[in-house]
């Protein structure tokens, strides 16, 4: 009977541990003041508009996409050769200003705020300055190996 007994307990330390872990899982995300658009975006790298993409940082600007356009990069993050970011380009603390877009030029290595020229790292979307907290938005972005490029939300 007191095997039982020990089983009981054992199991209900497991289920309200796995409760826990359902509950907290939720502490990374960031939320963002910016509306939530509707992304789904296809991206041929045989497309000569993406020849950009196939070198490492490489970018391409989707401005009919996202709310103030999305950027893709082409980054060498993680030792993974092939990985893409999509970056939202409404800055996160600026976006409902008429200057609240992001903006960078080919090689540049920053996404630059047009209202205070704050700027935010290519590689990860954080912020170069620490008392900026909310990195830009990223969308999930995931490369078949070949030539598609998907970007959601």
């Amino acid at each position: 009977m007191k095997k039982l007994e020990v089983l009981n307990i054992k199991g209900l330390i497991l289920v309200f541990a796995g409760l826990m872990t359902i509950v907290g899982c939720n502490s990374t995300n960031v939320n963002y003041d910016i509306p939530e658009p509707y992304v789904d975006e296809t991206i041929y790298l045989s497309d000569p508009s993406s020849f950009n993409l196939t070198v490492i940082g490489g970018q391409l600007y989707l401005p009919n996409a996202g709310h103030g356009g999305i950027m893709i990069y082409r980054r060498y993050y993680d030792q993974a050769f092939y990985d893409f970011a999509a970056y939202e380009l409404a800055c996160p603390y600026d976006w409902a200003d008429g200057c609240g877009i992001l903006s960078s030029s080919n090689g540049d290595l920053y996404l630059t705020c047009g209202c205070n020229s704050h700027q935010y790292q290519l590689l990860d979307g954080q912020s170069i300055d620490t008392s900026y907290t909310l990195p830009v938005k990223e969308f999930s972005c995931t490369f078949d190996g070949l030539n598609i490029i998907r970007i959601s939300n």
